[in-house]
């Protein structure tokens, strides 16, 4: 005799992006309406389920399931109470998403350093505007991204402040835009390591060495 299957047993899921105003949005999301809209939009191409069987899962479920985890840190298991959707499923929503957010379509569609002379020159004169110091497109500073300890190299991830985390290299623009970001070496690692093996690096001391090829000529 065959054994009885158990059926499956689905949670009732909330239309969230409608049952909650926009304050209510941001306090929980940290996004309005529109916004969450929009990055709905933008990742709907990768997000969205191939198959509506077995209750699959949304791109605006999995985006906002996604920016409560990163808005609040809140548990898996509850985030999932919120959601209608199991922990497990909670995991790979967020995995998913995070995934398709920094991917190299995503990354190249909004973090581009400026490279055109008109382009360099209107955020040196923004700078200027705002703090009267010349020559300036970008401001760069590192922030530790705390993480849980991992299994592999795990001393090399324990920071100065006696954490772990991933050493965060950042570039913002004069509308307080990020345009360059590395975000791969370990807690432990130098500011001065990470900016000086960078791609920005490598790419101004070229320029200086064809200004100055430039200059010695004249």
């Amino acid at each position: 005799m065959a054994a009885r299957r158990n059926s499956r047993i689905f949670n009732e899921r909330r239309d969230i992006l409608h049952s909650l105003d926009d304050n209510e949005l941001i306090q929980r999301y940290r996004f309005d309406r529109n916004s969450i809209v929009y990055i709905c939009g933008i990742l709907e191409q990768e997000l969205s389920p191939i198959t509506q069987r077995s209750c699959a899962v949304s791109c605006v479920t999995k985006v906002l399931v996604t920016l409560r985890y990163l808005a609040t840190g809140k548990f898996q298991m509850c985030n999932g109470d919120d959601h209608g959707l199991s922990q497990p499923t909670i995991s790979r929503v967020i995995f998913q998403t995070l995934d398709s957010l920094t991917s190299h379509r995503i990354l190249r569609r909004f973090v581009t350093f400026p490279v055109q002379p008109q382009e360099i020159r209107r955020h040196q004169q923004r700078f200027y505007q705002t703090a009267n110091f010349p020559g300036i497109v970008g401001v760069i500073d590192g922030t530790h991204i705390q993480i849980q300890a991992p299994s592999v190299n795990e001393k090399e991830f324990v920071n100065r402040h006696n954490y772990h985390s991933v050493n965060t290299q950042i570039v913002f623009d004069s509308d307080d835009r990020i345009i360059d970001i590395i975000a791969r070496w370990p807690g432990s690692t130098h500011d001065s390591r990470i900016l000086t093996t960078s791609g920005l690096c490598r790419e101004y001391q070229l320029k200086f060495l064809t200004w100055l090829s430039h200059f010695s000529d004249t």
